[in-house]
């Protein structure tokens, strides 16, 4: 019994074809060009990085930088100053899940890394 419900349900299936037609509205078409359009010419976006320290002393931010290059030379260091502080930043992931495999690998050498969004240039870019 079961094998013939299954056969004409198969059937039935089968033998319907639908098809769905959208019919977008002109405003919204033209929002959504000029939103591409924007998006295209801009050339920094929201992306994570990851922030290995956070000092008010020069020397220990110097250290850090030469002892995370010791460990990841393949990586770049950003450092800023935001009076009192100094931060370093290295990476730059489009996504948080995409950072995590790297934060890990930090976090052995840079217990207090966080991860941190910041504007980036799309060349910046780090492809996982």
């Amino acid at each position: 019994m079961k094998y013939l419900y299954f056969c004409l349900f198969s059937i039935l299936c089968l033998s319907l074809n639908a098809q769905v037609t959208l019919q977008e509205e002109q405003e919204i078409s033209n929002f959504m060009s000029k939103y591409s359009e924007k998006n295209d010419q801009s050339s920094s976006v929201k992306a994570w990085k990851i922030q290995i320290i956070t000092t008010n002393e020069r020397r220990d931010m110097e250290k850090a930088i030469s002892e995370f290059h010791q460990y990841f030379p393949d990586y770049e260091t950003n450092w800023f100053h935001e009076n009192p502080y100094y931060k370093v930043k290295v990476g730059a992931f489009e996504t948080k899940e995409d950072l995590f495999a790297f934060l890990l690998a930090v976090k052995q050498y840079f217990p207090g890394a966080i991860p941190v969004v910041d504007d980036i240039e799309k060349s910046e870019l780090v492809k996982p």
